[in-house]
This record gives structure tokens, sequence and C-alpha cells, in this order.
């Protein structure tokens, strides 16, 4: 009985780390409330259908709507930008680092393939800006595939799974507290420079700030300062001419054309064969 008992106690111990968190009803973000300029709702629907549809096409609605609600806790929070569009292409205009894959691995290259994909995507973007919270995903700020496992998976709380992503939420951001960022109202136009945008923004009071311990992912360009070179010209030498013109002095080729030719002697006796003389009326050779 007592061995029983204890297999239960484990069992029940390994489910409770085994299972992600629920989502509490304090944990739920507000409502998001999006810019009352016309142009600026539509760029802000514009980024926040685009993160849905390339980012959980395949999805579920619930798997779209969780995306969304990441993106619009982000514009929330002080770490990130205080636009959708900033969020959506934060580090899209480095090689590297870009939030969000599909805003820097030429994705939208290829254009809109689904239409009714994309007019699924885009009511549920214009759900989430009018005030629509998707409560399971909680305050959660990071997500990825179940199909990887990024490095920084193990730093995070593991708050929930919905679908193919699993959500989390950060150790020192994790309450409400935390995202009492205002969102800008002017909403810069989609593109890669719409999170660069953001870097000239005006800081916020001490009480926006991040919280200690928590880095944010900025957005800064470094300004790379060349030494100059002092430049130093050779002056070669030069001659009068006879006509009165200076010239510059070439100089003299050290190549074999340009040495006058030897007639080359040969040490080597040569060899003529006999020779043959009269000596007293007698024929003589000499020699071999």
């Amino acid at each position: 009985m007592l061995s029983s008992a204890r297999t239960a106690a484990a069992s029940g111990l390994l489910l409770l780390f085994a299972s992600p968190a629920p989502a509490l009803a304090t944990e739920a973000a507000r409502p998001f409330e999006a810019p009352q300029d016309r142009s600026s709702f539509q760029r802000a629907l514009r980024c926040l259908t685009e993160a849905i549809y390339y980012e959980a096409r395949s999805e579920s609605e619930d798997g779209q709507r969780a995306v969304a609600q990441v993106v619009l806790n982000r514009v929330r929070h002080p770490s990130y930008p205080a636009s959708v569009c900033g969020v959506v292409y934060q580090g899209s205009e480095r090689r590297t680092g870009c939030q969000f894959s599909f805003t820097c691995d030429g994705s939208m290259a290829r254009g809109v393939s689904d239409s009714a994909s994309w007019s699924r995507a885009e009511r549920i973007a214009t759900s989430a800006l009018r005030g629509s919270v998707f409560r399971p995903v909680g305050l959660s700020l990071n997500y990825h595939t179940t199909a990887i496992r990024p490095y920084w998976a193990p730093s995070l709380i593991r708050h929930t799974v919905i679908g193919a992503h699993i959500f989390y939420r950060h150790p020192r951001a994790g309450t409400l507290a935390s995202f009492q960022q205002t969102p800008d109202t002017a909403e810069p136009a989609p593109g890669r420079q719409a999170s660069v945008n953001l870097v000239a923004r005006a800081p916020r009071a001490a009480a926006t700030r991040t919280p200690p311990g928590f880095q944010p992912a900025r957005i800064e360009r470094a300004i790379v300062e060349r030494a100059q070179l002092e430049r130093y010209e050779v002056e070669r030498p030069t001659f009068q001419h006879p006509t009165g013109r200076t010239t510059r002095q070439r100089p003299a080729r050290a190549s074999a054309q340009s040495q006058p030719r030897t007639p080359q002697t040969s040490t080597t006796p040569v060899n003529r064969g006999p020779r043959t003389t009269i000596e007293n009326g007698v024929r003589v050779a000499r020699g071999s």
C-alpha cells in the first residue's frame, strides 16, 4: 500500500513538471488599443496579418490567435518596439537577428499564394487589434515550433502548447505590471525600417522601464569610423631634354636583352686529323 502511494505521488509530481503551467486569469493581457488614425490602423493590420499568415498559416484559428497575441504582448512590453510593425520587423534590417524569420529569409518575396488563408489571417488580426484577447497564451513573449529546440528555450518558462507551437513566458516579465508600455499612436510603414524608426523615440518614464535583470532586444546602428591614411607621393628623378622639355627618367631595365652580346670562344682543342709533310723526298704523317 505504501509503495503504491509513493508511486502515485511520484507519477503525479512527474506529470506536474512535464505539463505546462495553466494560464491564470490574472496572467491574461489587457485588450489592445489600436491606433485611432485610419492609416496607422491599416499599417498595423497589414503587419499583424503578415505575422499570422507567414508564421501560422497552416495552424487552426486558435493557433493563429495565439501568434497574434504574442505580437501584441510584445508591443506592451518595454523591451520591444511600441508598435505592431516595429515588433514584427524587429531586427530584419540586419543579416541576422530578425525576431520573425519570414521578414528576412525571403518568404515574402513569393507573395501571397493562398488568398483564403490571407483573408482568415486578416480577420483574426482585425479582431485582435479591436480588443479580442486570447487568454490561453497569457503573457507569453516567445514561441517556437515543436520541431526545433532553440538555445534560449531552457532560460524561459514554458507556458502552454497550442498546435505546432510552444509558448514561453520570461521569468522576470511574467506579471501584468511589467506590460506597461503605451503603444505609439503613429504606426510606421511595414518594411525593414519599421523598427529602426523607433530608435530615436523619446525615453519613457522610470516606472515603465524594463525590470532588473531582463536584457531588452535593442536595435542600434553601429557607426564605424575608419582611420584616414595619409598619402605619400614618391618623386621620380627628372632630367633636362636637349630640346628644353623636362621628361621623367625611366629606370634601366635589368634584363639580358639590354646587355651587349659578346662572342663566346671555346678553349677545347679542335681535332683536324693527321698532317702530312715531305721530308727528304719522303711523305711523313704527323698527328693522330
